[in-house]
């Protein structure tokens, strides 16, 4: 398959299995070669032996269902094949593999190997036709291909889910692509309440003022962020936003702190500052420094679960998440942090609930578990729920809120107030 046999690192214990597997690959074909030409020279002497005579030609004819040694090929081409393609995506670190691909392709190895010994020592006083020798020998090299390329996959998943997410460009398309094909906001909206939560996409700005057409429903509270310098225009088409920010030539990062409070600033660029005693001990948590209200809970914590393959994983998002993603001003607006690290355009809140949802429905378990103030935490089976949100002891305080996909049930989402149950019911996809 184009990869060459060289002397493998001893550290790269996958890449030695692999090419130990396709020696008994090899080793596998030959003696299906070697019992096929017997079984020829078998049957040609069983006919002479019958009378037939020696003037007549006798044709063999394979028998399909046994297969041939061309598939043993294929099996070996398709494992080194999945081999050459996690090599190309990961580098070392996959011909380097974990403990549980070690042990899995050791073990497809013993079993192919353990074939060839049992036919060579045992098949020529077998009472079994060469037939179903032949037969076996193909089955059991399409498992252990098959097992093979299944173990070199989920090496690769496993390698891929524990690297941190790669942040993704930063780079804004020109103003004339931003007008055309701006995405609609992602928007929550309340059944019968009159007011309403917004999330909204905070772009870099393009110029002194870019304007971005909303596709929200008529009653959608828009929120606005615009910088503290009165703009120097005006947009008064009422079905659009006008978003205003700084320009500058060091990225959106230096834009976007002007979105964020001083002190939430702080807590973003030092990991270990502890959160303040007017957001940990008050009643009403509020900033020390731009002294709005922060809509927290003591003692509460919101929870998320998203569905991994066939098991959900739940995150408990912090206090201290939720205070570093506040933004500067009156509105009590929450700008993402995730987002301002990895995606292209900021999402801003303009309630914890709404940002609570946002991490929910816009960003990766990968992405989640690489932020410091989103701890994953194992619930107890006797905790385990059925039903999509609800209440639920934490591990690491009293009660939380949380949100998860369900498998069963099916209907519109609803929202309450903090406090109450948040539920969120859709089905898995």
């Amino acid at each position: 398959m184009g990869a060459p046999k060289s002397s493998a690192d001893p550290a790269h214990v996958v890449h030695a299995l692999i090419y130990t597997l396709l020696d008994v690959f090899d080793a596998t074909r030959d003696l299906h070669q070697t019992l096929t030409i017997k079984e020829q020279r078998d049957y040609e002497q069983s006919l002479r032996s019958k009378g037939y005579p020696a003037s007549r030609r006798i044709e063999y004819v394979k028998d399909e269902r046994l297969g041939s040694d061309e598939d043993i090929v294929m099996d070996k081409a398709a494992v080194m094949r999945r081999f050459v393609d996690g090599v190309h995506a990961l580098g070392a670190e996959f011909a380097e593999g974990d403990v549980l691909a070690h042990t899995a392709l050791q073990s497809e190895i013993i079993t192919l190997q353990r074939l060839l010994v049992k036919i060579f020592l045992y098949g020529p006083t077998s009472t079994d036709p060469i037939s179903h020798q032949l037969a076996e020998i193909n089955a059991v090299s399409r498992s252990v291909g098959v097992a093979s390329v299944d173990i070199l996959a989920a090496l690769q998943r496993r390698q891929e889910a524990a690297r941190p997410p790669t942040p993704r460009s930063t780079h804004a398309p020109s103003a004339h692509s931003s007008l055309k094909h701006a995405p609609p906001y992602p928007v929550i909206a309340t059944g019968t309440s009159s007011t309403s939560t917004v999330l909204m996409k905070y772009d870099e700005p393009r110029s002194r003022a870019s304007h971005v057409r909303s596709a929200s429903p008529v009653n959608t509270t828009v929120l606005e962020w615009r910088e503290r310098l009165k703009p120097e225009r005006a947009d008064t088409d009422t079905d659009t936003t006008s978003m205003t920010g700084p320009t500058s030539s060091h990225g959106m990062h230096s834009a976007s702190h002007d979105l964020y409070c001083v002190y939430a600033i702080d807590l973003q660029r030092d990991a270990t500052r502890p959160l303040s005693s007017s957001i940990t001990s008050e009643p009403s948590p509020f900033c020390p420094d731009c002294k709005g209200s922060l809509h927290l809970s003591p003692g509460k914590a919101w929870e998320i679960s998203k569905w991994d393959e066939d098991c959900a994983r739940t995150f408990q998002v912090q206090a201290r998440f939720v205070a570093k993603c506040h933004c500067d001003g009156p509105d009590g607006q929450y700008a993402c942090v995730i987002c301002d690290k990895y995606a292209p355009a900021i999402t801003v809140c303009g309630d914890v609930k709404a940002l609570i949802k946002h991490l929910f429905e816009d960003h990766n378990i990968r992405e989640l578990k690489h932020e410091e103030d989103i701890v994953e935490i194992i619930e107890k089976p006797v905790s385990r729920r059925d039903s999509g949100i609800g209440y639920g002891s934490s591990s690491r305080s009293g009660k939380s809120a949380s949100m998860a996909s369900s498998r069963r049930r099916k209907s519109l989402p609803a929202y309450e107030r903090e406090g109450d149950v948040f539920d969120m019911r859709s089905s898995r996809r």
